[in-house]
C-alpha cells in the first residue's frame, strides 16, 4: 500500500502543479450606460490600473445602447493600445451601435444567451425627433475603423462593415463544408459556373438594413467565441482563477450623471438667470443660475474630485457662511449648509486609525469607512458647542473674585435708559434735524436726541411732539400748529 500511496501523492502534486500553471488572472472592467466622455475617463483610468497588475486577461463587460462616436473612438484606441494582456469583450446584455465598435476592439468576444450586438450607423435626431443616418463623410471613417478592427482581431471584415453601411447587401454561400460571405453587388457579376458551384445564396444582410446579431448568430458568423450561461461559466472557460474588479468611482459616476441631465440643468440655469435679470438686486435666482451652469460646464472635470474633496468642502462651507452673513442674512439655510460642509471636510481628512476604539464601528470598519469618522467628528463638534455654554453658566461663576474672566454683576439693579432721559418730557415740542423715516434726530432744548415715529414720515425742520418715552426710545409725532418753545 505504501508505494501506491506515494504514487497517488506524486500524481496529485503533478496535477496540482498543472492546474496552477493553467490558472489565469483577469481584470474586470464594466462598461454600462451611454458611451460618453465620462465612460472614456473611467475606461482609461481602469485600464491603467489593470495594466499595473499585469493580468492574463482584461475583460470588458459591455452593456450599452451606444452613445457619442468621439468617446467610442477614444475608448477603442485605448483598448487597442493594451500590449501584454489579452483583451476580451463580454456582452452581458447588449452591445449596440458604439458598443459594438468597443466590443470588436477586443481580441476575443463572448456573449451571454439572449444578448445582441451590431447596428452601428451614426445617427442624429431631426427637428421632429426622428432619427436620421449621417452621410458618407461620417460613415466612411467609421467603416474604415470597423475594417481595421476586423483585420487586427480576426473578425469577418465584410460583416463588420455591414454593421455600419445600410446600403450594403451580404449573401452567405455554402459548398460542402465551406461557407463564405460575399457582397451582393459583386455576386451578381460572377459567372454562371461560379454561381452554380456555390448554389443558391442566403441573404444575411439585405439592402437598407444593418447587421445586428443574436448570441447564436454571432457564433455562427465567427464573431463570438462562445455562449456561456453565466459569468462563472465564462471564467471557467478561460481558466480564470483570480479576478480584480475595477469599480467606477463616485466622482466618475457624478460626471456621467451630470452629463445625462445637462440639458435640464442648462434650461433651469438660464431660466433662473433670466428671472434674476428681470428682478432688482441680486438674490437666490442668480445664485441658483450660476451654480447650475457651473455644474454643467465644470462637472466634466469632476473625475478626480475625490482627491480634492475636503478642500472643496471647506471652501464651499466658507462661501455659504459669507452668503449667510452678507447676502442673505437671517435665512439660516446657508449657515447650516456651511457648517455641514466644513464638518464633512474635517471628517474626510481623518484616518480611521486616528479615532479612539470605543467609537462604535471603528474596530470592524476598514480604512475607507466614513460613518464612524462622521460620528466622531459630529460628537466632538457637539461637545465643543455645548461645553462653553455650560461652563460659562455653571462653572466659571463658582471661581473666586479675581480668578474669573466673567463679570459677576447681574441686572437686578440695572435701570432703564429712559430714566436717564430727564431733559425730555412727554408733550415737549422740538424740531426734526433730519428726515424721520421713521428714525432720525430731533432737537429739544438745544440738545439732539435719537427719535422714532410710529411709521409717519416727517421732513427735516418740521416740528415734532414727544408722545411716549419707553425702552430707551423717544417716540414722536408731527406737531401741527405748534412751535418750538
Amino acid at each position: 500500500m505504501k508505494p501506491f500511496n506515494y504514487i497517488q501523492i506524486i500524481l496529485l502534486t503533478i496535477f496540482t502543479l498543472i492546474s496552477l500553471s493553467n490558472a489565469k488572472t483577469a481584470a474586470w472592467i464594466s462598461l454600462e450606460g451611454d458611451v460618453d466622455p465620462g465612460m472614456y475617463e473611467y475606461t482609461a483610468r481602469a485600464i491603467g490600473e489593470a495594466v499595473e497588475k499585469n493580468p492574463d486577461y482584461i475583460i470588458f463587460d459591455i452593456n450599452t445602447f451606444g452613445g457619442r462616436l468621439d468617446a467610442a473612438f477614444d475608448i477603442v484606441d485605448t483598448i487597442m493600445g493594451i500590449k501584454n494582456s489579452k483583451t476580451v469583450a463580454f456582452v452581458s446584455k447588449k452591445a449596440i451601435s458604439a458598443g459594438a465598435l468597443i466590443a470588436l476592439s477586443n481580441k476575443e468576444l463572448y456573449m451571454l444567451p439572449g444578448t445582441t450586438i451590431g447596428d452601428c450607423a451614426p445617427i442624429v435626431q431631426n427637428s421632429d425627433g426622428t432619427p436620421q443616418i449621417l452621410g458618407e463623410k461620417i460613415q466612411s471613417p467609421l467603416r474604415a475603423k470597423f475594417r481595421n478592427l476586423a483585420q487586427k482581431n480576426g473578425y469577418p471584415e465584410l460583416l463588420s462593415t455591414a454593421m455600419v453601411s445600410p446600403d450594403l447587401s451580404v449573401y452567405e454561400l455554402h459548398h460542402k463544408d465551406s461557407t463564405i460571405a460575399v457582397d451582393a453587388s459583386k455576386y451578381e457579376k460572377w459567372s454562371d459556373s461560379d454561381k452554380a458551384f456555390w448554389g443558391t445564396p442566403k441573404v444575411l444582410v439585405d439592402a437598407g438594413e444593418l447587421l445586428t446579431m443574436t448570441d447564436e448568430e454571432a457564433v455562427a458568423l465567427h464573431f463570438s467565441k462562445g455562449t456561456p450561461q453565466n459569468r462563472a461559466e465564462f471564467e471557467k472557460m478561460l481558466s480564470i482563477e483570480q479576478v480584480h474588479e475595477i469599480e467606477i468611482s463616485w466622482g466618475e459616476r457624478f460626471v456621467r450623471f451630470i452629463a445625462g441631465i445637462s440639458g435640464i440643468l442648462l434650461i433651469l440655469g438660464f431660466g433662473s438667470l433670466y428671472i434674476e435679470f428681470k428682478t432688482p438686486g441680486f438674490g437666490i435666482f442668480g445664485i441658483v443660475g450660476i451654480v447650475l451652469l457651473a455644474t454643467v460646464f465644470l462637472g466634466q472635470y469632476a473625475n478626480h474630485i475625490g482627491e480634492y474633496l475636503p478642500l472643496l468642502l471647506l471652501v464651499a462651507g466658507v462661501i455659504l457662511f459669507v452668503v449667510e452673513i452678507l447676502i442673505l442674512p437671517g435665512t439660516f439655510i446657508f449657515g447650516i449648509a456651511g457648517i455641514v460642509c466644513m464638518g464633512l471636510a474635517i471628517a474626510f481628512t481623518f484616518d480611521i486609525s486616528q479615532i479612539p476604539s470605543f467609537i462604535p464601528g471603528v474596530e470592524s470598519a476598514d480604512t475607507n469607512a466614513i460613518y464612524p469618522i462622521i460620528l466622531y467628528v459630529t460628537g466632538c463638534a457637539l461637545i465643543a458647542a455645548i461645553f462653553p455654554i455650560v461652563a460659562s453658566k455653571y462653572l466659571i461663576p463658582l471661581l473666586p473674585e479675581g480668578w474669573t474672566p466673567m463679570l459677576k454683576a447681574d441686572l437686578e439693579e440695572a435701570k432703564s435708559p429712559t430714566e436717564n432721559i430727564v431733559e425730555v418730557q412727554i408733550g415737549e415740542i422740538g424740531k426734526a434735524e433730519t428726515p424721520l423715516r421713521p428714525v432720525g434726530h430731533a432737537r429739544f432744548k438745544n440738545k439732539s436726541f435719537d427719535v422714532q415715529t410710529r411709521g409717519e414720515m416727517i421732513n427735516a425742520g418740521e416740528s415734532v411732539c414727544v408722545i411716549e418715552i419707553t425702552d430707551g426710545r423717544i417716540w414722536v409725532e408731527k406737531s401741527e400748529g405748534l412751535s418750538v418753545s
